[in-house]
């Protein structure tokens, strides 16, 4: 749901920011409501997108930290495997 909320939020700043010059040559240059509506959409755009690269930020150390214990998970079967099959190979020896 986070990454919902963060689209939402950036899609209606994007939006502001784009009607904001519409409404200035509508209401004229001068107008504070345009002015307005162009400060708000790009400040929700950009805290959007902060918002976005603190995410994206925190997945990619993740995934590193997870990468690196895969390998090791990876290493300790492969070692296993190595001594089951020095196993298997040696002869039998009756006790």
């Amino acid at each position: 749901m986070f990454e919902l909320e963060t689209l939402v939020a950036f899609s209606i700043g994007a939006g502001l920011v784009a009607l904001a010059p519409v409404l200035r040559s509508v209401l004229g240059t001068e107008s504070s409501f345009a002015a307005s509506v162009g400060s708000t959409g790009r400040n929700l755009t950009k805290k959007s997108i902060k918002v976005g690269l603190y995410v994206a930020d925190k997945t990619a150390t993740a995934a590193k930290v997870v990468g690196s214990g895969l390998a090791e998970v990876g290493e300790t079967f492969g070692d296993i495997l190595a001594e089951a099959k020095t196993e298997l190979s040696q002869p039998k020896t009756k006790k």
